[in-house]
């Protein structure tokens, strides 16, 4: 399979603010809805904690709230096409991808 020709760069001016921008991990989407034409995402992280038995316990614990403009599509389709590049057989499981 061959890999498709890039796209021509939209007219988004990106800024590269290094490591000042937040990395946010998640497992889960624990709750979403809209408020005020708003789209919003709880994202948590699942937490595994001991107990004195020596059984594990499963948690989620909250790790994001994500708020956006209805242009979430935008959000959404990122999300696809990192999730299909996922799908294509790499070489090395270290290995990286970009767009």
């Amino acid at each position: 399979m061959t890999d498709q020709p890039p796209t021509k760069p939209s007219d988004l001016i990106y800024e590269n603010t290094g490591a000042m921008a937040p990395l946010v991990y998640f497992d889960i989407v624990g709750a979403y809805g809209t408020m005020n034409g708003a789209v919003a995402a709880e994202l948590a992280t699942r937490m595994l904690v001991p107990k004195p038995d020596g059984s594990t316990e499963v948690k989620f614990l909250s790790s994001g709230c994500l708020r956006c403009s209805a242009n979430a599509t935008n959000l959404r389709n990122g999300l696809d096409a990192a999730l299909k590049m996922l799908e294509q057989p790499q070489g090395s499981a270290a290995a990286g991808k970009l767009n």
